[in-house]
């Protein structure tokens, strides 16, 4: 014997196993588990559990009453709710699905099994009832003799329609009454009254037939010859239930012949109560008889569909070839029946109606062709959910684009096409730009928004024969096909960034963003989906590098960098577990004592194939990946417990400074982890030096300077990196904390021979010192250099010069002089 299957519904992971785990003790099959309305539907239509456990609320946009309404609606599946609520709008919802059970939690596992077995021997029995009633009736209907049956003391339980119109009674009226009472029979020769056959059977239990020559006189007075007799009905155990009266019209063959044919038109009529729509048609098409359910699933009367056609709901020509096909071939003999589904237009314009049609052929004794008898059934909810279904595995829910996985599917058969007929086609991969800090200050909701809104402008960019489709997050991509000139891709790159560029009004927020475009071209980047998508991606990539907001084609030599990027990452990760980064100082120097007063601290890589790593090589994805945060970290906590330990020591340095990345400044967390670096190292905060670039303070401003005011009431000192290479806003200078300024190598390294170099320079300073604040210069490597910065009065200077970043024992080793200036911690003469 087969367990019987059930299938869960439930959104809480925890509380779907445990119910698991009950069913399968109960010896139960769970086929599967289902998480939200929409998965439900699609895991029922596929298992076809016996039994349904659905838990009212779910995550998503239908709950559990709703699909269960559906399944029960589509799939005539049992469902059991399991829920936490009992209030009256919810137990009046559920009662109208027809649910077979409703449990509050918590219940008993005795209550979830007695509550199991009573709805699955339920479902089975209102099965069986309703199949037998249908045969039954049906075939009582069907009959073309007249049916009369009572109980054992003869009254009238059932008539069928033929029985009513002999008799002139209706079933209603003649319930109940004793049926000799309501049938008066004649004995044809001599006009007197015969015996009713049915008290000699409940008398007798035994079969009893009628003359031929027995006259049915009805209600009317109208005289109907009869024949055939009556039997017992007796239960399996011999007790009588009742008898049965079946008797026919044998007036004469032709009469008889016209009776059946107006028995059948009658019992056609009958029809007219069933819920599925029923015709009769012509051969020609023509309808020749309908009934109430067919009009109200097309809107027509019925006039007007007997003064039509057949063909009148199918114009699309496809389904009329199918139609009109299968119609001859029932014609030909070829097929005794057909069942299609055909879109059908309604009455009211516009309006569609998807019908399951069913259709077979009447013929008559000479197998000459009569009328089709048709079955028109509307399923338009049936294919209405199926479309959703389809929908929805095929497109993203947010946006309403397609998924990654429909659009791969689309680009492969697209790539088979282009490359049978031997076209171009292009992919553009798009990433907006600092999504994450949208989502991170404005929340995820208005992320979701911003999505939308951005898949509406794309939709505009894009080419009507075009895809497009979200692969997740905020990665978008575009699918151009036919291309003729490269030219016409970069074309729709730049109105795709243009477009994205203009502001966003969301909610009262205007918002801006960026997008960085990745281009690959068929057959030039790759000939499989899988090439062109990564080739793509690689050069998204690139555009970021190249300051985001741009578009750039994929070259061969991007694998070969995105390869290198992917090894970095990897090894990265492996230095944070192996202890393979490393620190070096470079000395700051002042220039009016010459001492070195502080150092700056420079994260190396010493990797064990590859020796030691440029930071040039690693820094740049250590940002692009988020490593640059606990990176980070390490350099902070390093650096401050060496210096701690060098004043503990022997004094060698009042100061050091590290560099804070763009990407730190994203973390929530940042003042608290570095206040507890300094509280778990025991540097004091004055010791520490944290140079920003001006790209970490321009992301977001308000915040990064919140971030600033407290790092400075804690006693840190903030130096602007890099300066004058970025925004250089006057406005961030006089409003932010900060303390010192760091003119960057690049306006240095061309003193004393550029005097534009010079004049820039110059203003930093002179600037820099009427706000009260400090200048590093970096990059001093000549004298000139030195005598130039001298002369402007530079506070600190930094360069090869003075000395190479080094390692902590390299500089304590330094001892007395540095390039002939002085010791590091003592002033020496010259």
């Amino acid at each position: 014997m087969f367990a019987s299957k059930i299938m869960i519904v439930e959104d809480e992971a925890i509380i779907a196993m445990d119910l698991r785990g009950q069913l399968e003790s109960f010896g139960y099959e769970v086929v599967a588990t289902a998480f939200s309305g929409g998965q439900a539907i699609s895991l029922a239509t596929e298992y076809t559990p016996d039994l349904i456990m659905m838990d009212i609320v779910l995550k998503g946009q239908m709950d559990g009453i709703n699909a269960a309404q559906t399944i029960s609606d589509s799939l005539h599946i049992p469902v059991i709710f399991l829920t936490a609520y009992s209030d009256p709008s919810t137990l009046l919802r559920a009662k109208a699905t027809g649910a077979y059970g409703y449990l509050i939690k918590p219940f008993r596992p005795d209550e979830l099994h007695a509550s199991i077995e009573v709805a699955l021997y339920k479902h089975q029995l209102e099965r069986k009832l309703k199949d037998s009633e249908q045969w039954f009736a049906k075939t009582l209907h069907c009959i073309s003799d007249a049916v009369i049956a009572t109980d054992a003391e003869g009254k009238i339980q059932f008539m069928n329609p033929v029985a009513e119109l002999a008799t002139g009674w209706q079933q209603e009226q003649a319930q109940g009454a004793v049926v000799s009472e309501l049938m008066t029979l004649l004995n044809e020769s001599n006009r007197t009254v015969a015996e009713n056959p049915i008290p000699w059977v409940l008398s007798n239990r035994a079969v009893c037939g009628m003359d031929s020559g027995t006259i049915l006189v009805s209600k009317s007075g109208e005289e109907l010859p009869i024949d055939d007799g009556a039997a017992p009905i007796l239960d399996d155990d011999g007790s009588l239930l009742g008898a049965v009266l079946v008797f026919r019209d044998i007036t004469t063959r032709r009469q008889m012949e016209n009776l059946l044919r107006e028995s059948e038109e009658r019992f056609h009529s009958a029809f007219d109560l069933a819920a599925i729509g029923m015709a009769l048609v012509a051969v020609d098409g023509r309808f020749l008889q309908v009934n109430g359910s067919l009009c109200k699933i097309f809107g027509y009367s019925e006039e007007e569909l007997l003064s039509s056609n057949l063909q009148m709901f199918t114009h699309n020509d496809d389904y009329q070839q199918v139609l009109g096909r299968h119609l001859r071939q029932l014609l030909a003999d070829e097929l005794p029946s057909f069942q299609i589904e055909v879109e059908c237009y309604h009455k009211i314009a516009g309006k569609r109606v998807w019908s399951l049609l069913s259709a077979s052929l009447v013929r008559n004794a000479a197998n000459e062709p009569q009328y089709f008898i048709v079955q028109i059934q509307d399923i338009t909810d049936r294919k209405y959910a199926e479309q959703q279904l389809i929908y929805i595995a095929n497109h993203d829910p947010l946006t309403g684009l397609l998924n990654r996985v429909q659009f791969h599917n689309h680009l492969t058969q697209t790539l088979a096409s282009a490359q049978r007929y031997e076209t171009r086609l292009a992919l553009m991969f798009l990433d907006l730009d600092r999504f994450k800090l949208i989502n991170d200050t404005l929340g995820h909701r208005l992320g979701d928004l911003l999505l939308q809104e951005v898949s509406e402008r794309l939709k505009t960019s894009v080419r009507t024969h075009d895809s497009l489709a979200r692969l997740g997050g905020d990665e978008f991509i575009v699918l151009l096909s036919n291309i003729n000139l490269i030219d016409d891709v970069a074309r729709i790159a730049q109105k795709t960034i243009e477009i994205l560029t203009q502001p966003f009004s969301i909610e009262g927020n205007d918002i801006v963003i960026t997008a960085s475009v990745g281009i690959s071209i068929y057959p030039e980047d790759g000939d499989t989906s899988q090439n062109l998508l990564m080739n793509a991606d690689t050069a998204m990539y690139l555009a970021k590098e190249r300051g985001k907001n741009n578009y750039q084609f994929y070259t061969k030599e991007m694998t070969a960098r995105s390869l290198e990027r992917m090894t970095i990452e990897r090894g990265l990760r492996h230095a944070l577990l192996n202890n393979e980064l490393l620190l070096h100082y470079q000395p700051q120097i002042d220039s009016s004592s010459g001492c070195i007063v502080s150092a700056e601290a420079l994260v190396r890589w010493q990797h064990p194939e590859w020796g030691l790593v440029s930071p040039i090589r690693f820094i740049s994805v250590a940002e692009e990946t988020g490593l640059i945060v606990p990176i980070g970290i390490w350099v902070l906590r390093t650096a401050c417990l060496q210096t701690k330990a060098w004043q503990e020591n022997h004094g060698l340095l009042s100061q050091v400074a590290v560099n804070l990345s763009a990407r730190q400044f994203l973390e929530h967390d940042l003042f608290e982890t570095i206040k507890a670096v300094l509280e778990e190292t025991g540097l004091n905060p004055s010791s520490l030096e944290l140079e920003i670039t001006e790209s970490a303070v321009m992301q977001d401003p308000e915040r990064t300077l919140a971030i600033l005011q407290q790092l400075q009431e804690l006693g840190i000192r903030l130096s602007i990196d890099d300066f004058g290479t970025g925004y250089s806003s006057l406005t961030y200078l006089r409003r932010f904390p900060v303390h010192s300024v760091k003119i960057d190598r690049s306006f240095v390294q061309d003193i004393p021979n550029d005097e534009g170099s010079m004049t820039l320079v110059r203003a930093i300073i002179a600037l820099a010192h009427e706000l009260k604040l400090d200048v590093t210069a970096e990059g001093v490597e000549t004298e000139a250099q030195l005598a130039f910065l001298k002369t402007q009065q530079c506070d600190l200077l930094q360069g090869y010069l003075y000395s190479r970043p080094v390692t902590a024992a390299q500089l304590e080793i330094m001892g007395g002089e540095i390039n002939g200036q002085c010791a590091p911690y003592r002033k020496i003469s010259s």
